[in-house]
């Protein structure tokens, strides 16, 4: 087993850590806030394609083969209707949750660099922005758990 990540891989990674530091960095470079939540979407759609080959490279080495997603769907269906609500409603609340969590910690990276600004700090949002990257390229770098079986 090679200890190298696959090329699709190390490529989507380096992308999706350049496109997130580009994207906390943007307040520092575009003074717009529509032209930042544009180039934002960009970033966005740049970091999403670098993925594709990797996750098509997943699916076709059968690692994404919907065998979880077969069996999930077998419990459903054995589940009572008050069961499957209940199952629903976690989802509906987990996804709630996690987007209300993003949203705020977005708001308070943000804010941070804006108290930074203010402080008299020049690129108050590239020094942080440069972490996030760095640490969204290294986590892209982790490879998925069929590849670290032994």
């Amino acid at each position: 087993m090679s200890t190298r990540p696959p090329t699709s891989r190390t490529t989507a990674a380096l992308v999706s850590g350049a496109a997130t530091a580009a994207y906390y960095a943007t307040p520092d470079l575009i003074p717009s806030r529509t032209t930042r939540g544009w180039v934002k979407a960009g970033l966005v759609a740049v970091s999403v394609a670098a993925s594709v080959p990797e996750l098509r490279a997943s699916r076709s080495s059968g690692s994404g083969d919907g065998e979880g997603a077969g069996a999930l769907a077998q419990v459903l269906r054995s589940m009572p209707a008050r069961g499957r609500a209940a199952a629903a409603g976690v989802v509906a609340v987990s996804v709630v949750g996690t987007v209300a969590g993003v949203v705020a910690g977005e708001r308070w990276m943000f804010r941070r660099g804006e108290r930074r600004a203010a402080a008299g700090k020049r690129f108050a949002h590239t020094g942080p922005a440069l972490v996030y990257g760095a640490l969204t390229a290294a986590l892209g770098l982790i490879p998925p758990p069929e590849e670290r079986r032994p």
